[in-house]
Formats: C-alpha cells, structure tokens, sequence
C-alpha cells in the first residue's frame, strides 16, 4: 500500500520495524516500547507482525498529514527507536508498507498482533491533531537533531535539472518544451530535497517553479501535475494550506519563477543561445528518422492519379489487425504486430508505404530492444507484411515498402477502414504490457465494451483481459459508463506514463540511441575512402554528449497530448 496519497499527504503514520541481526525478540520488545511512548502521547494504534518477525506500527490520522511534516516525526522516532526503519515515509511516489493480511515476499502473511474488532474500531475513531502535535512536542530535541544531521555547512541553491543558479546557466531554446529533471524533478515527484540547498519548502517550491519555468513550461503544465498527482512532492509541499490559499502560493510562486528566470536570460544572452550540435539530426529524437534517410535513394514512383497511399495504408492496417491474432498467435507473437504498428505509424506520418527507418527508431515506437525489432522485422517479411527493398548502407536505413500477403489482397480492398490513428506501443504501456495496450486498442476503438467481448475480439483470455482492465482502471485509464460498458480515456495515457516512470525509459532510450548514431557517424567519417586530412573532426564531441543529458525535446505540451498524437509523429518529426 502507498503510504501517500496524489495530494502528497497521509492518512497515518506507518513505521515499520525491522528484525537486526536476526533478534526477533529485541524487535518485539522495541515495538512494544514504541507503542507504550505513543500511547504516553494519547495515540491509539494498530499494530501486525510479518512472518520473519518485522513489526508494523500504524497511527491513523483523522486529518491528512503533509509528506515533509510526517518525514519529519518518522525520521525523528527512528533515532528513539533503532529498529525504525523511516524509509517509507520518505518519498512521495514510491514510499509504501505491507498492510495487514497482505502477502509476505518470502511466505505467509502479515498479521494483526491485536483482534480485528479492537483495530477497526481505532480505524473508526483516528488520531486527532492534538495527538500529532503533543508527538511533535515530545520529539523536538530529536527533530532539531536530525535536521542539523540532514544539514552540511555549505550549500547553494539549484534549479533546472542541478544546475546552479548563475549566469552560466544554460536555458532551453525558445518555443521548445524541455525536461525537468535531476535532483529538482526528484522534489517534483517525490518531495525529497537537500536542506542545505533548500533550507525551507518554500525554497524547494521555488526551485522546483523556476526549473519549470526555465524548461519552457507554462504554469497550466505545473498544475495539472500537481492536481492528477505526478508531482505529488510539489503537492505535498503545499498541503498546509487551504485549497485557495494553495491556489493562490502556486500563481505567486510561478510568477516569480518566471520573473527570476527572465532575468537571467535577459542579463545573459549566452543562457539564450543554448543549441544541439549542429547536424540537426541529433537533435531529433529518433537516431534514423525517415526523412534523414532517404537521401538521394530513388523510391518507387507511383502515379497520384492512381494510387492513394494513405487508402493503401488503412488498407494495409485493416488486414492486420483482423488477422494478426492468427498469425502471429501468443505472446511470442507481440513483437511482430507491435513492430509491424511501429512501421504502419511511420508510413502514415511520411504519407507513403515506402518507409525508410532504422531499427532503433522502431524500437523507441514500439517499446523494444533494437536487436528484437530485427528479429521482428525478418518475421514479417517471411509472413508477408513487409518487403526490404533496399538493404541499408552509411546513414540510409533499410528502406521497407509496406505488403498485403497474397492470400489476402484480393479481400482486403472490402475490410472497412479503422479510424483514427496507428499507435505503436505508447509509453504507459511499456509498464502496463502488451495485453493492456491490445486491450485498451480494442475498447478506445470501440470494438469491445465489455471484458468479454474484449477477449473475443483481442484472441486474448478472459481472465488475462480481466486483469489489464482491472489494472488500467487503477490508472485511470479505463471506467465504466451508466449502462456499464468499458470506457477508454486515452488523454489520461501521457500522464499515467509520467506516473509509472515510463516517460524517463523512453527518453533514456532516446538518449542511448542519439549517442550510438553520434559514434556511428565518426566511424563512417574515419573510414571514408574520400576523406581528406583537412575535412571537419566528425569525432563525438564531448559537449554534444553531454547536451543530450539535458534535452527533453521529444515529449509534447500536454495541450497536444490525446488520442492522436503518436510517438511515431514524435519521431518522425523530429518533435
């Protein structure tokens, strides 16, 4: 269980207490004295022991307490308490704790230490905040221990992804939305930050505002990640105010973000002019995107009069989803007709059937290793579904003309067309898996509304179905409409990947593959027969490199995020 909710607070005090040194009775008799001194406090609490003896204590709140305010008393009980491990309480987004009754990794489960009436009826009447407060009176000499631990002599103040607040700080090029990351997205997310740099969370706040301000962002884009809990450490930070007053700080603060960023940049012009390198393909975040590689390679001419490439396309598409289940059946099979998406979206984006793109571009579309899109893109040729019409050579990619197998050609002109866009694999459901991204094809369009009749029409099992939508419905992803059918919402996909981590292996693989074509160009150059010893160094240059660790350049404003937008658009250009 998440200790906190997407607000950033908590509905009590989980602290957890683990067996040292193998001493499960000195565990036992430290839980005992921990709650005897909260007892002391006027605290009433439930409490469970695990099958290898780790004890859990839980103080049930009946107002939700701040994440920095909660850290706080943990981290303070755990020098009282040595067996008080607080790192549950110390991120937002991933801090959590083994309930009572729930499954034990190794065997068995936790359970309760006291009778069930005894512990639903503490439920049922929670702490109040007097009791949180004479337990922040009885600690204080702890707290004030532990915050001066938590604090090294020297500190400075940081922005944008760690870099310090100067006038060599480099900002992200006009008119392109950038990443916030480093130790500043940390407190984004999970409301972690140093006190020595940020002595006081309105100073992270601030950090956090002027990091998002300097990456081109727009303070609609803060919000919405502060209220749908992706930065639920921001939200945290601002939980001691009421919901107006909250209103209020955010605008104050991201007003004045902006004003120190623009300051910045107006006092130095260098912080403006911050470029990739030059070769603009870089830049882009596929390392062989489709115009990049065609060159001067002749395509196969086809006569507008007479030929719709687009029709071909959905065509094309149309044929493979009604046939893909049987024929590239199971599991196995989810490599192919997701490379096979990745190659469709592709086509659609150039507006022909003739696609030249590398492996590793596909890879990024469809969630893969670039070694497994070239096993997948053998499969498909063998079955029909592409043909390889060129083999690559320098900086041209294969170049890959889209195919209807024969068997199929002289019916597939009457499939009727499927709407909207060719998605690959998007990035929630690079944590979701192949079955909830089928599963939530099939109902956002609208060729299932039930788990039954996703089953049936996926090829998938039922119980498999039943467990991507149960999943998908956590995430908000899928919900159930008056008369109860399944309902997709496909414009909550980008902000459920934020939350699942999905976006960060997305953009690291980006980052891997812009350095592979980096070197791949220095060694093409070192070995070009023609080359002269005067020609430009095409060696990796070291500040290209590290430009790619702080570029975010391929993920869209959140105004462009919804059903149609493609990380095959992305890719392909160049966004």
């Amino acid at each position: 269980m998440l200790v906190y909710g997407l607000d950033g607070t908590c509905r009590a005090l989980c602290l957890d207490l683990d067996v040292a040194g193998n001493d499960v009775d000195a565990t036992a008799a430290e839980a005992a004295d921990l709650e005897h001194w909260l007892v002391e406090c006027g605290a009433r609490v439930v409490t469970d022991v695990g099958p290898t003896g780790g004890r859990h204590v839980y103080v049930p709140l009946a107002d939700r307490l701040a994440f920095d305010v909660a850290r706080e008393l943990v981290e303070a009980l755990a020098l009282l308490f040595p067996c008080l491990d607080p790192s549950p309480h110390r991120s937002v987004r991933s801090g959590c704790i083994r309930t009572p009754g729930a499954l034990h990794k190794t065997w068995g489960h936790q359970q309760l230490t006291m009778s069930l009436s005894a512990a639903y009826d503490v439920l049922q009447r929670p702490n109040g905040a007097d009791v949180v407060e004479a337990i922040r009176v009885r600690l204080r000499p702890q707290i004030a221990a532990w915050r001066a631990r938590a604090t090294p002599p020297d500190g400075r103040l940081e922005l944008a992804g760690g870099v310090d607040v100067d006038d060599q700080a480099p900002a992200e090029p006009a008119g392109r939305a950038g990443e916030v990351r480093g130790a500043v997205l940390r407190i984004a997310r999970e409301g972690i930050y140093d006190v020595a740099r940020y002595p006081t969370p309105s100073e992270a706040r601030a950090a956090v505002m002027a990091a998002a301000a300097r990456a081109g962002w727009r303070l609609v884009d803060v919000v919405a990640r502060i209220e749908d809990g992706r930065w639920a450490g921001l939200a945290a930070l601002y939980a001691h105010h009421s919901p107006g007053s909250q209103r209020h700080r955010i605008t104050r603060d991201w007003s004045a973000a902006a004003a120190l960023v623009a300051r910045t940049q107006k006092t130095n012009p260098q912080a403006r002019t911050h470029r990739a390198p030059e070769n603009d393909t870089v830049r882009r975040s596929n390392t062989s995107p489709p115009e990049s590689h065609g060159g001067d390679t002749p395509r196969p001419a086809a006569d507008p009069t007479t030929v719709d490439e687009h029709g071909f396309i959905r065509t094309w598409r149309s044929a493979l989803r009604t046939t893909e289940q049987h024929r590239f059946p199971g599991r196995s099979g989810y490599a192919v007709r997701f490379v096979l998406r990745a190659l469709g979206g592709f086509a659609h984006s150039t507006g022909s059937r003739y696609v030249a793109v590398g492996t590793r571009s596909l890879a990024i579309a469809a969630g893969m290793e670039h070694s497994t899109v070239s096993l997948a893109l053998k499969a498909a040729a063998a079955a029909g579904w592409c043909d390889r019409i060129e083999v690559a050579h320098g900086e041209h990619a294969d170049l890959y003309a889209l195919t209807i197998p024969a068997d199929l050609a002289d019916r597939a002109d009457e499939l009727r067309w499927d709407a909207g866009k060719l998605h690959a694999l998007r990035p929630a459901f690079r944590a979701l898996g192949h079955v909830a991204a089928l599963t939530f094809e099939a109902l956002e369009a609208g060729r299932a509304r039930s788990v039954l009749e996703a089953a049936r029409t996926t090829g998938i099992s039922r119980s498999a179905v039943h467990e991507a939508v149960d999943a998908l419905a956590a995430w908000g992803l899928v919900s159930r409409d008056d008369a109860g059918h399944l309902v997709a919402h496909p414009d909550r996909l980008l902000a459920a990947a934020e939350l699942l981590g999905a976006v960060d292996v997305v953009a690291a693989q980006i980052r891997t593959y812009a350095r592979h074509r980096i070197a791949w160009r220095a060694y093409l150059h070192r070995h070009d027969p023609e080359a002269q010893p005067g020609d430009v160094d095409h060696s990796p240059d070291p500040a290209d490199l590290a430009w790619l660790d702080t570029a975010g350049w391929w993920l869209p404003p959140d105004d462009a995020r919804g059903s149609d937008w493609t990380v095959a658009d992305a890719l392909a250009k160049g966004a």
